[in-house]
């Protein structure tokens, strides 16, 4: 009998360890996706692979639900997982990124939050917003942890780095010590950074952008 695209995810989710499969939850519990509502976390904390499989499914559709599963996956570093259930699936490209299955899920991006799009970095803008904000952003971010755990699962930063950034006490610190990493990026890395920055850090992204 031929396998479902829930079957393929179940295998790939029960196949994760189990602190991993914790952060997919975490993870899939805060992802915002265009026109559908996060799954509350009380559907998530003690549901094995294929609960949530379910909830995933019946949250966004197949179609929909599957993208995601892709795009947490990639988000979180299990890499490796997403690659193969995207083969499984007959969705990879030679890329080694997922491809959409639907227009409303990007999965090679970060989620944006609705209203966000208009307030990103353009070439135009001259100097980018991280290297024109640099001292505020060192002084100001409260929430670091969850930039530097997208920065690690899209690539941007080598596990050593980010070891290294975690290392350090406090979020100044921390922030000080990513800005040794933020001089070698181009305008693609530090578009990330931003785009990370105003999810978890929107308020102070916007105040500063507005004075």
């Amino acid at each position: 009998m031929a396998q479902t695209p829930w079957d393929k995810l179940v295998f790939t989710l029960e196949n994760l360890p189990q602190e991993r499969f914790k952060r997919f939850k975490e993870k899939l519990n805060k992802l915002e996706v265009d026109s559908y509502k996060p799954i509350p976390w009380s559907q998530l904390q003690d549901k094995d692979a294929g609960d949530v499989a379910n909830r995933i499914i019946s949250n966004y559709t197949e179609s929909v639900g599957i993208n995601v599963a892709l795009r947490v996956l990639h988000s979180i570093g299990e890499k490796e997982a997403c690659q193969d259930l995207a083969k499984a699936l007959g969705i990879f490209q030679h890329t080694e990124q997922p491809m959409e299955t639907d227009q409303r899920v990007a999965a090679s991006t970060p989620p944006v939050k609705p209203g966000a799009d208009s307030q990103r970095v353009t070439p135009t803008d001259g100097q980018h917003f991280v290297d024109r904000h640099r001292a505020a952003l060192i002084a100001r971010v409260s929430l670091i942890d969850p930039v530097l755990d997208e920065l690690l699962g899209d690539g941007t930063l080598t596990q050593e780095q980010y070891d290294t950034v975690r290392s350090k006490g406090t979020c100044q610190e921390r922030m000080r010590q990513l800005y040794d990493c933020v001089r070698a990026w181009g305008k693609i890395e530090k578009d990330k950074f931003y785009q990370y920055l105003l999810e978890e850090n929107g308020p102070l992204v916007r105040d500063l952008e507005n004075n």
